[in-house]
């Protein structure tokens, strides 16, 4: 029996969509806004510069896009090992593994996620 691939599914949906929005805001006449964190508090948010880098990506300026938000492009690029490992998991019938529950896999991506605020603190972006 073949099962769905959601994850490759939402993987392709979301790299679509922003690409597709990042090609919109290009040629918007509209500035964006301003991050709120970093208005108000002065430090920027984990995911400052996440959109000019989806902006720099879409016209295929790695090195911009990897200068605003290097995790992002990082993912970006292992996206499609995401994508076809799931197509292959699907394909073959075999269920989602499941998720870990040990505290340090819970505390490694709570790192992961500070760590990433904390370089886009350190470079000021």
């Amino acid at each position: 029996m073949r099962r769905i691939p959601w994850l490759a599914l939402g993987i392709m949906g979301t790299l679509s969509a922003l690409f597709v929005g990042a090609r919109l805001l290009r040629n918007c006449p509209i500035p964006l806004p301003e991050c709120p964190l970093k208005a108000h508090l002065g430090i920027p948010c984990a995911t400052c510069g996440l959109t000019r880098c989806v902006m720099a990506l879409s016209q295929g300026r790695w090195a911009e896009g990897f200068h605003w938000h290097p995790v992002a492009v990082i993912l970006g690029l292992m996206a499609p090992l995401a994508i076809l490992w799931d197509l292959r998991r699907a394909w073959s019938g075999r269920a989602y593994p499941p998720l870990p529950e040990s505290l340090a896999w819970r505390l490694g991506v709570a790192g992961f996620l500070a760590g990433t605020w904390l370089l886009q603190v350190v470079r000021g972006i």
